[in-house]
């Protein structure tokens, strides 16, 4: 990885750890170390108990973002997961995660610590104010929706943000495709695949084909 490359480092807690058993803790904590994508370019390593960190290309990093909370929220409604994306510069490049460096990873790192008096669970931080301003107001909006799923809801999310159809959805859960479509309606889909169209068209536009 060269210096000065533009990454995105997605830094996760999960709130409300306390409530997960310690099966429901090893499954979430499984899901997100074994998850694999084509855009992550450092696997995920968690600290701290319940707090983790990888570094991917910018153009997917809200997607697995969203799908790692899912991951949470999915297992126990009562737990969430608090998500801060930092997108930007690298200056010191490790295979470990936890010992590389650079602009991503500190914006990445201290913004996560200010999202609680925010009240907020989720952000994307570029270090450009007006861009900044403009995905914290989606952050927002969107925050508002994911923090009231219930575990069904959040459950069919997962799928449909790995790609599958209302179709394939209703063989897993053996439930009907209908029923499959009311629980995503519920669950607000519309508005978090807009959030994702509208994220990708930005880092599209400000940081193009970058890693």
């Amino acid at each position: 990885m060269k210096k000065n490359k533009q990454i995105a480092v997605i830094t996760g807690d999960i709130v409300n750890s306390s409530v997960l058993d310690e099966a429901q803790k090893s499954f979430i904590q499984n899901g997100i170390e074994q998850f694999m994508h084509e855009g992550i370019l450092l696997r995920p390593r968690f600290y701290r108990g319940d707090s983790f960190q990888l570094a991917a290309k910018p153009m997917v990093a809200l997607l697995l973002a969203l799908k790692f909370r899912m991951e949470v929220r999915r297992k126990n409604e009562a737990a969430d997961l608090r998500t801060s994306i930092g997108i930007g510069e690298v200056s010191s490049w490790n295979e470990d995660v936890l010992l590389a460096d650079g602009t991503a990873f500190v914006l990445s790192g201290k913004n996560l610590d200010s999202l609680k008096k925010k009240d907020l669970n989720i952000i994307i931080v570029t270090g450009n104010k007006e861009l900044d301003s403009e995905l914290e107001t989606y952050c927002y909006m969107a925050d508002v929706l994911l923090k009231n799923l219930s575990s069904v809801q959040a459950n069919m999310l997962f799928y449909r943000l790995n790609s599958l159809s209302q179709e394939q959805v209703g063989e897993i859960l053996q439930i009907s495709q209908p029923a499959v479509s009311k629980t995503l309606k519920a669950a607000n889909w519309k508005v978090i695949e807009k959030f994702l169209e509208r994220y990708e068209q930005i880092i599209e536009k400000h940081y193009g084909d970058s890693e």
